[in-house]
């Protein structure tokens, strides 16, 4: 059975708009479980850290509206796509200013576009979702999120083996991501997505082996090994692709090196057995 992909077309141009308020409590929780003291956390004024956007424009929708997942359910601004698993495959961030913490921030959403097609395990669909945060009236990070949607595989299909990470890194972090960090993550970004935290329904319902890392959170992870490796750098632009599942309880190296083109470095996350969680690149001055 195929996607009515014209009729998922529909949603492309549509859009939604919101306003918050960059508030310190969730920075302040993600620098927690980041484990920096409190001397380390920024204060009221001071610069939202560059993933730190995801704890805000969290989703607030009625329990009535949440799926079997976790996720809300789609039809309202996502377009409805008739399969049951949905990955965050990847962003592309670019940083226009800074966002000072305490002030307030309008992000418009759009849908940019809606793909779909027959892969080797089955149909897939493809929506980006084009962001803009707007502070003090001047835009001030534009990020494109890609979201992948596919079928349950077979209860018998064994895991796919990661491609290789690169080596010869320059830095490297290991961490050994556990269920209270992963449960502190996703409070602190309101993301109920069951696979984070319900062993039971990631392991019995989705087949995975065990609770899975958020792509976000190892996106955050890649950054804060890369700023600890060149503090004095400015961010410009971030972009990351999730390339295969991290487990929970698993160590997980983040690392990374230049690249020979000048304020470009090339970013990757892998597991102890040297296979690639997730690239990605910082471009920076």
């Amino acid at each position: 059975m195929g996607l009515d992909t014209a009729h998922l077309e529909k949603w492309i141009g549509k859009t939604e708009t919101a306003e918050d308020r960059l508030d310190l409590w969730p920075v302040k929780g993600l620098m927690a479980l980041l484990d920096k003291t409190p001397e380390q956390w920024p204060s009221e004024g001071d610069a939202l850290p560059p993933t730190a956007h995801w704890s805000y424009f969290v989703p607030r929708v009625p329990q009535s509206k949440i799926a079997s997942d976790g996720h809300p359910v789609k039809g309202d601004f996502l377009p409805p796509v008739p399969l049951p698993r949905r990955m965050w495959a990847g962003s592309r961030i670019r940083y226009e200013a800074q966002m000072p913490l305490g002030e307030a921030v309008t992000r418009t959403a759009r849908i940019k576009s809606v793909a779909t097609k027959e892969g080797r395990s089955g149909l897939l669909a493809f929506v980006t979702v084009a962001n803009e945060y707007a502070c003090g009236g001047n835009v001030a990070l534009i990020e494109e999120q890609d979201l992948v949607y596919r079928d349950n595989p077979p209860k018998d299909a064994p895991t796919p083996t990661p491609r290789p990470a690169p080596e010869n890194p320059e830095w490297s972090m290991e961490i050994y991501p556990d269920e209270a960090q992963l449960f502190r993550f996703s409070a602190v970004t309101l993301n109920a997505h069951r696979i984070h935290y319900d062993y039971p329904y990631v392991t019995q319902e989705e087949g995975y082996p065990g609770l899975i890392v958020h792509g976000q959170l190892i996106a955050t992870f890649l950054l804060e090994a890369w700023q600890t490796a060149q503090p004095n750098a400015t961010l410009r632009a971030f972009n990351f692709k999730a390339m295969s599942p991290a487990f929970c309880g698993k160590p997980l190296f983040v690392e990374g090196r230049h690249s020979e083109q000048a304020g470009q470095s090339e970013l990757w996350a892998r597991n102890s057995d040297g296979g690639l969680h997730m690239q990605a690149d910082a471009i920076w001055e």
